[in-house]
């Protein structure tokens, strides 16, 4: 007995003098050895029960000072008190938070702390086999044992947990708890991952178990204790804000700096287990891989800026943009740690397609393609494997799986048809093509990109996204007439294409009617052309170096926020045309883009934090600061509306705001409900705040009328999601006015007048512009402070201006309960 005996005492010395040093912890330790090697127990019953026993006597002798007296005889109870119900299922409770503990220390630190401390490897050998530095070990071990230390110094789960457990005394008020304490904590948490045995939740000690399993010290066995480790707790720990914890940046003995993040499931806000991320720079690429809840770590051997090139996973649809166009870039700094940096990914839904005719029958044999997605996130010639073309069955349906917003046309003879992947579509998991006289996308437009001198500009990305606007210009407006000069063409896809080396790009997949070109390309400005007609060839596209804008992303004390997604638009009115986006990663916050020469407004998001308000920036500025804000929170719970008490799990959560940002890395994350319904949404700005909310298989809503503030705390709120019946088609519910707008450069336009909604008993039609609400100007607002402040609640009126013709007609306008 004494040989198994002294090896687990050996490993429980090792992890108590990390966690807590000192001769308190060397102290008690020995003392339990002395005690355990005198009198050994004497049959077969399984060790660490026994020697919990052991450590329960032994405490009641060790530090008799009257405070700690008064401690201890506050909590004890006599040790042949048999526990009823409630106490064994506060056992049960306190196995799984001690549990947690060591489960929810993120990677890399879970699995060295698990090496050294349960398996018995060496730094050395922890440094061979994962290929890194043994001072890099250390460093992962020292922090490792600080966030552990950090969990079980935490003063209300430090008394729920030790408050349960015989062996520990309850702390009074005003008595710090003696890091001895945490010794036994660690006694504990070692049997539980290593022997998979919650001794503390048995009558006695001679009660019937499993034997202890016997430990090896292979280093391959690593995966196999994690592993153990999570069935010992049930399911992953999961993020308690889906997609919105903040990332950090801290001081790290790193050559090349590091980014620790985590790879999560945009439809759960779990991890993602085992996705590959991919990371470039001049010198080549990286692969990632994260760990079963999703974690990954990069950790160069020198500072350098990397491009997430990619990230895959089974089962979810990759972000795979053209090769050196991701907008996610991370400058990693020596002595530089950043930490809690979200990768969002997609699960790839199965969707049902379904061809028709124009009298709604279906179409066998008709030939379905993906016409792409408007980031071009998704390129086969990027990630293989991904079905870009299907033929229907004799029912006109096929299974498909794509991205939100992608574009899908059919062909069957001489007819053709398209439709979008849009919200609708994602409810319900049907996509209906229906036939007609909808021009293919069987041509191309060809050119170059050339920089300021006219030398060709090699690996630009060039993009042709759709226009309405009809070869030639608008045609003229008759005089007296409300009539604006859009063409609805339906759904159209974006073509993407990479100049050669000598500049040249070919953009396929495009039909006969406008495009407007765009082509990007590193340490450039974006250079486009508008209203390019589909078939076209020779377009010459400029770039030029343009001017930086330059600055740093911080909180109002100066704190740098080390990741965040960045806008720049240039306004034209109440229109907001965004001309950059990117997701940073640096650690001291800093930025710099270029631009043509110009005014601009720069906004910041980041999560976990209110975005920056928008600030002015002129072409060639420097020292630019966005300041983000804590803001606000809200809680809420959503229900079905069938009994209005069931939870809806998975529910999405968003602000009815701005988007942009790589899908990787949005502005406008979000997040997800629990598997209670419940959900907290965080960095909420200061102003009015309405919040989309929508599930598979239930009518959307948007909920409004609220005004945020930042720090507070908003709600709870119930919210109430009615199902989809079979064959029914959602229906968006909120509160408005009933108006569908644009911006452009009169103002807000009116495109569509929803029927039963103020706007139509106020008498406003299409064709007008909105050109104040509340009395200030949508040249201020912009498109979504206006809705913000249109929406509210039911009931309610809003005053707004109407310009028609030459006429500014000031009305009030009621905010009803709309279906859309």
């Amino acid at each position: 007995m004494a040989a198994p005996l002294i090896a687990e005492l050996a490993g429980l010395r090792a992890l108590a003098r990390a966690l807590v040093g000192g001769g308190d912890a060397e102290d008690l330790v020995q003392d339990v050895a002395e005690a355990a090697l005198a009198h050994p127990p004497k049959d077969d019953r399984p060790l660490w029960p026994w020697l919990a026993t052991v450590l329960r006597n032994r405490r009641r002798m060790i530090h008799r000072g009257e405070v700690r007296r008064r401690v201890r005889e506050a909590a004890a109870r006599p040790s042949d008190d048999a526990p009823d119900a409630a106490v064994l299922l506060d056992r049960a409770r306190a196995v799984e938070a001690m549990g947690r503990a060591l489960v929810a220390l993120v990677e890399p630190f879970r699995t060295v702390v698990i090496l050294r401390y349960l398996e018995g490897c060496t730094a050395a050998q922890i440094a061979r086999e994962l290929g890194v530095p043994p001072g890099t070990v250390r460093w992962r071990l020292k922090e490792g044992l600080a966030r552990l230390r950090a969990t079980l110094d935490d003063p209300p789960a430090h008394r729920r947990v030790l408050a349960t457990l015989a062996f520990v005394p309850r702390p009074l008020a005003g008595v710090v708890l003696v890091k001895t304490k945490l010794v036994l904590l660690a006694a504990i948490l070692v049997a539980l991952l290593v022997g998979g045995i919650a001794w503390f939740t048995r009558e006695s000690p001679t009660s019937t178990a499993t034997p202890v399993a016997t430990r090896t010290a292979a280093i391959g066995d690593a995966p196999r204790a994690i592993a153990a480790a999570r069935d010992a707790v049930g399911a992953p720990v999961v993020d308690p804000l889906p997609g919105q914890g903040r990332a950090t940046v801290a001081t790290a003995p790193l050559a090349g700096g590091a980014l620790h993040g985590r790879v999560i499931d945009w439809s759960t806000g779990r991890g993602v287990a085992n996705a590959e991320l991919t990371f470039t720079t001049d010198a080549g690429a990286t692969a990632v891989h994260a760990d079963g809840d999703g974690a990954f770590e990069l950790a160069p051997p020198a500072p350098d800026t990397y491009t997430l090139a990619s990230v895959t996973a089974a089962g979810f649809l990759p972000y795979a943009p053209e090769l050196l166009h991701s907008t996610v870039r991370a400058t990693l700094a020596r002595d530089r740690d950043v930490r809690g940096v979200t990768v969002f990914l997609f699960q790839a839904l199965p969707y049902r397609g379904r061809v028709v005719d124009a009298a709604g029958k279906p179409v066998a044999r008709a030939i379905v393609k993906l016409l792409g997605t408007p980031e071009g996130e998704q390129r086969p010639s990027v990630v293989a494997g991904i079905a870009t073309t299907w033929t229907t069955d004799a029912e006109g349906g096929f299974e498909f799986n794509a991205a939100d917003d992608a574009v899908l046309e059919a062909s069957h003879g001489k007819q053709h048809g398209r439709a979008r992947l849009d919200r609708d579509v994602q409810l319900t998991r049907q996509l209906v093509i229906p036939l007609g006289d909808t021009p293919p996308s069987e041509r191309r437009i060809t050119g170059r990109v050339v920089d300021e001198h006219g030398a060709p500009v090699a690996d630009a990305l060039v993009h042709a996204d759709p226009s309405n606007a009809p070869v030639g210009g608008a045609p003229p407006i008759a005089p007296g007439t409300r009539q604006v000069a859009v063409r609805d063409l339906g759904p159209r896809g974006t073509a993407f294409a990479l100049a050669d080396a000598d500049g040249k790009f070919v953009l396929d997949g495009v039909d006969r009617d406008t495009y407007s070109l765009f082509a990007e390309a590193d340490d450039h400005a974006a250079g486009q052309r508008q209203v390019v007609a589909g078939g076209t060839d020779n377009v010459t596209l400029v770039v030029d170096r343009g001017e930086a804008i330059s600055g740093t992303v911080a909180t109002r004390d100066g704190a740098a926020i080390p990741a965040f997604t960045l806008l720049a638009f240039r306004r034209y009115g109440a229109v907001r045309e965004l001309v950059v986006s990117r997701s940073i990663v640096e650690p001291g916050g800093a930025f710099s883009i270029r631009v043509r020469p110009g005014d601009y407004e720069l906004l910041a998001a980041a999560t976990g934090w209110a975005p920056s308000k928008p600030t002015p920036a002129t072409a060639g500025a420097t020292g630019v600061s966005l300041v983000v804000t804590a803001g606000a929170t809200l809680r809420g719970r959503v229900v079905a509306a069938e009994d209005g008490t069931a939870p809806i799990p998975y529910a999405r959560i968003t602000r009815e705001a701005l988007g942009g940002g790589a899908s990787a890395q949005p502005a406008n994350a979000g997040t997800v409900t629990r598997d209670d319904g419940t959900f907290e949404l965080t960095g909420i700005p200061a102003g009015p705040l309405a919040i989309t909310i929508g599930a598979g298989g239930r009518h959307p809503k948007i909920e409004a009328g609220m005004l945020a503030h930042d720090g507070e705390v908003l709600g709870p709120i119930a919210i109430a999601l009615a199902v989809l019946k079979p064959g029914e088609q959602p229906r968006l519910e909120l509160v408005g006015i009933g108006v569908q707008l644009t911006a452009d450069e009169v103002g807000l336009r009116v495109d569509r007048v929803i029927d039963g909604g103020g706007a139509q008993a106020a008498g406003i039609a299409v064709g007008d512009h909105v050109v104040t609400v509340g009395g200030l100007a949508v040249d201020e607002l912009g498109l979504d402070g206006a809705i913000a402040m249109i929406r509210g609640a039911p009931g309610t009126t809003i005053a707004v201006a109407i310009r028609r013709g030459d006429q500014v007609l000031p009305l009030v306008v009621e905010r009803r309960v709309l279906h859309t």
